[in-house]
């Protein structure tokens, strides 16, 4: 799997991913499936929540793969079950729904418009739109300081500790990637730095450490 792919969805299935990178092969999206599952289960009972299968896409096939995956939920919209437990989503719970596609089924999501329409709640493509952005403004934003995170990567990067090499590239390194594909740091420019800090000081501790063990047995 090349650098320019990343990851679309995940799934706990293995046939569930098969049948999606299928649709995609069928439909010219180019994708890749990758296993990251736990590779020892310590409970040895195969347990599925421990599998983690994820489809991969170039970025800017995201947003054709989302038309795509909405297409086929509207064939699926007639055949829907009445019991099925959307239909008991109050309005305001069914325009989450919309408002935060990215954490629902294309299915989930059609039939939520379709059910406020039938409730006299009107959401155009417009009204979409402008919650889609609104959205990838709210995922966009940095996450939490990791105040604890950072201590600690100053402090063992003064032994001179690998974690802490280890912990200063992840803070600054460290990518997401939002609904439409594109990647972006975890953590604000301020973390990032603190992250860069700690990579330099953690290296410089190593090398002199290695240095003092070197020389202490010469």
């Amino acid at each position: 799997m090349t650098a320019d792919f990343v990851t679309f969805q995940r799934f706990n299935d293995r046939a569930a991913a098969l049948a999606l990178a299928e649709t995609f092969r069928e439909n010219g999206i180019e994708c890749g499936l990758e296993d990251v599952s736990e590779n020892f289960d310590v409970s040895f009972a195969n347990n599925e929540i421990n599998k983690d299968f994820r489809i991969k896409l170039k970025p800017a096939d995201f947003e054709r793969a989302n038309m795509l995956l909405q297409q086929l939920a509207e064939q699926d919209l007639a055949d829907i079950d009445p019991g099925y437990y959307i239909f008991d989503f109050s309005s305001e719970e069914l325009k989450e729904i919309i408002e935060k596609q990215d954490e629902w089924s294309s299915l989930d999501f059609l039939l939520a418009k379709k059910i406020l329409k039938e409730r006299g709640v009107e959401v155009n493509v417009n009204q979409i739109q402008i919650l889609k952005e609104k959205r990838l403004e709210v995922l966009a934003e940095p996450e939490e300081s990791p105040k604890v995170l950072i201590i600690a990567g100053y402090i063992l990067a003064v032994f001179g500790g690998l974690i802490a090499t280890i912990i200063g590239a992840y803070l600054c390194t460290h990518k997401r990637t939002l609904p439409n594909g594109e990647r972006i740091f975890s953590y604000a420019p301020a973390d990032r730095a603190h992250g860069e800090r700690i990579l330099i000081i953690g290296i410089l501790g190593l090398i002199l450490s290695f240095a003092y063990q070197f020389f202490k047995y010469v």
